[in-house]
């Protein structure tokens, strides 16, 4: 993987190159942008390209070289790369996370242990116990947070020197969740920094950041892509339909990471289970109870984006306008049975049950009194 799979993000990419190639790395930075929009793709290359060790000629040579001048040892100064290599020993421990010089710091939820990982007797990385997309939420979690001790076993390694990589780099990812105390144990670090350490915040928030923090770092922004943009992608590199493209480009928000992470999931199946209970309420529930918060977020996503094509439809807005494009014959019906005010209420009934679940609410609560609001209107007409 290289900063070529960083879809859209020129300005980011560019950025991130110049800085390689003219030798100008800072000790800090913060990632900024949404989830899925490839923050920490964009990481993980530049913490390859900081430390790749293929020689500036021969078979483990790379293309994209800042100086094309052939020499047989690596000199950081005179050979600067702008991407790993992607077969040097730096570049595949990195990418299969054995790199002992590369740390990923995440948010946890209260109460849970944190799992180090210490190969030769070193910080590796303090993991969440949280699973994979509970970690990587999109709304923040009542006792999620990264603790002051989180934040200490990391500085103190920051301080030590590197095994093997000419840059230490430590990645913490969910940033905006970092505590105070946190917070405040960081600063220091960045005020007085280690030459041989790169410190990368990826937050989706950077307006929770310190104010002190985001001024002792780079920023560099990152950003959705045009929903033509995305479909075309998932279309040409991933053999997509042209109407499940659509659908997971709108549904996605023009953040292919999550587009992607939709198909990976059979996001299609989810939303059909979803379309069956809300046509047919009286034979289903909505309170969703085995289900992790942010899968019940995704449901919610998928209503709100039901509800917005019969309105859509029934406001006479062109096919090009809905989502579940696929699904045009059933919104037309739906648009045909349901007066404006009926589907006016649901939208901000599942706004509602969004805000509510967003702010920790009690998740069976919010999506039982949506149920039965769903149920309510299945038996109106216009």
């Amino acid at each position: 993987m290289s900063f070529e799979n960083l879809k859209g993000q020129d300005s980011a990419v560019s950025y991130l190159k110049a800085s390689l190639r003219n030798g100008r790395v800072s000790h800090a930075y913060i990632f900024s942008g949404p989830v899925g929009v490839g923050k920490h793709l964009a990481a993980v290359n530049f913490a390859k390209a900081l430390n790749c060790s293929s020689s500036v000629s021969g078979s483990g040579s790379h293309p994209e070289l800042v100086d094309g001048s052939a020499k047989l040892t690596i000199d950081p100064e005179q050979s600067r790369r702008v991407e790993g290599c992607d077969r040097c020993s730096s570049c595949k421990k990195i990418d299969s996370l054995s790199h002992p010089d590369i740390f990923t710091l995440k948010p946890k939820e209260e109460g849970g242990s944190i799992k180090t990982l210490r190969p030769f007797g070193r910080l590796k990385a303090v993991l969440s116990n949280v699973e994979g997309r509970q970690a990587q939420g999109l709304y923040p979690e009542r006792g999620r947070g990264i603790k002051i001790e989180d934040v200490r076993a990391l500085i103190k390694d920051v301080y030590l020197k590197p095994f093997e990589a000419r840059k230490k780099v430590y990645m913490i990812e969910g940033a905006e969740h970092m505590k105070h105390e946190a917070a405040n144990a960081l600063l220091k670090t960045l005020e007085e920094p280690p030459a041989d350490s790169v410190i990368i915040l990826l937050t989706e928030n950077i307006k929770a950041l310190f104010h002190t923090i985001v001024s002792r770092c780079q920023v560099v922004k990152f950003f959705p892509l045009k929903l033509q943009e995305v479909e075309d992608i998932l279309i040409k590199e991933h053999s997509l339909s042209k109407s499940d493209a659509h659908t997971l480009s709108h549904l996605s928000g023009g953040r292919l990471g999550e587009a992607l992470k939709f198909k990976e999931e059979d996001i299609f199946t989810k939303r059909s289970l979803l379309i069956n209970k809300i046509l047919s309420p009286f034979k289903a529930d909505f309170d969703f109870d085995d289900l992790p918060k942010e899968d019940v977020r995704i449901y919610l996503d998928m209503m709100l984006a039901w509800y917005s094509d019969i309105l859509n439809m029934k406001a006479g807005a062109g096919d090009h306008m809905l989502i579940n494009i696929d699904k045009k014959d059933i919104i037309s019906k739906e648009s045909g049975r349901l007066g404006f005010d009926h589907i006016e209420d649901m939208i901000k009934s599942v706004i509602s049950a969004m805000t509510q679940i967003e702010q920790n609410a009690n998740q069976k609560l919010a999506m039982s009194v949506l149920g039965m609001k769903i149920k309510q209107v299945s038996v109106c007409t216009k």
